[in-house]
């Protein structure tokens, strides 16, 4: 949270749950992050894979890797989001 800047929001992702008072301290403390817990990430996964892949999560994944090299940028927060 103290990377954050002025007007920014953040996203947290993890493969398993946030307890109850991380949750907590997120609402309470009007963090601007967004929590997205492992089922949520597995759903939405298999929709992808659903909709362009004909349901083989493999492939999907696979695709996502062979590209990922070539989307690694050095560019600064503020540059990516100046684009949007």
């Amino acid at each position: 949270m103290a990377r954050l800047r002025r007007g920014w929001v953040g996203i947290f992702v993890t493969t398993g749950v946030f307890s109850k008072q991380a949750q907590v301290e997120v609402i309470d403390d009007q963090y601007p992050l967004v929590l997205v817990p492992g089922l949520k990430l597995a759903r939405e996964v298999i929709r992808m894979a659903e909709l362009s892949f004909e349901g083989d999560v493999g492939a999907l994944l696979d695709t996502i890797v062979d590209s990922y090299e070539g989307e690694v940028t050095s560019r600064r927060p503020e540059e990516i989001l100046s684009q949007a």
